[in-house]
């Protein structure tokens, strides 16, 4: 899941806020990975529970290029099946 964001992430005009839950989840493992450098602020807790602020993301770093230059397969094969 990561690395498909990470594709996505290469396609798309940076910087980028990504707002949805899941994105946030990946986004958080594509940054410890080194792969993006971004800003993620802390979940701010509601009256209903926990809520996520939208995430930054600033850049894809040369860690991050090459593995999309490692797996550039990965987004197609997914869009296949």
């Amino acid at each position: 899941m990561s690395l498909s964001l990470l594709q996505k992430l290469s396609t798309v005009e940076l910087p980028v806020a990504l707002t949805e839950g899941s994105d946030v989840d990946g986004l958080r493992i594509l940054k410890m990975a080194g792969h993006v450098r971004a800003e993620i602020p802390p979940p701010v807790r509601t009256l209903t529970g926990y809520q996520q602020p939208p995430a930054l993301v600033m850049a894809i770093t040369s860690l991050g290029r090459q593995m999309l230059e490692r797996f550039p397969q990965m987004l197609s094969m997914r869009r296949g099946a």
